[in-house]
């Protein structure tokens, strides 16, 4: 007589899960909702920046991300896939096909943006004449 092997069952928020940890674990990029599509709206259900697609022991994970101003994107796009790829693969045993990366945004610091917001203020319209900045002495 054999033993049936035992079924692991593991919940779409398991691996939902997995893939966040991983994630969370890469300095430069965070996961962002991607664009809605028309099914989105209809059912009211947004994904959250990560899609995980499971067909029995095999798994595509799809990460929509922003990075952080300077970082070097490729660079850190792999050191996501890689830090998901390999927290699905050894924490359930499944073989994770790919793990694709969408960047859709980069975080910019607000120092920064402020900083060209000024630059901008100061620099005059095209087709405008500069002001002068000379004083006048009067004598």
């Amino acid at each position: 007589m054999t033993d049936p092997k035992p079924q692991l069952e593991l919940s779409h928020d398991v691996l939902y899960g997995i893939a966040q940890l991983a994630l969370d674990e890469v300095e430069g990029v965070r996961p962002i909702a991607p664009p809605a599509r028309v099914g989105e709206f209809l059912t009211g259900r947004r994904a959250k920046g990560i899609q995980i697609e499971r067909e029995g022991n095999e798994v595509d994970v799809s990460l929509t991300v922003a990075m952080s101003y300077g970082a070097e994107i490729p660079k850190v796009a792999k050191r996501a896939q890689k830090s998901v790829r390999e927290a699905v693969a050894s924490m359930t045993g499944l073989h994770v096909r790919s793990v694709d990366v969408f960047v859709e945004a980069v975080d910019v610091p607000p120092a920064i943006v402020a900083a060209d917001r000024a630059a901008a203020a100061e620099k005059p319209k095209s087709g405008a004449k500069p002001r002068s900045t000379k004083a006048r002495s009067r004598g």
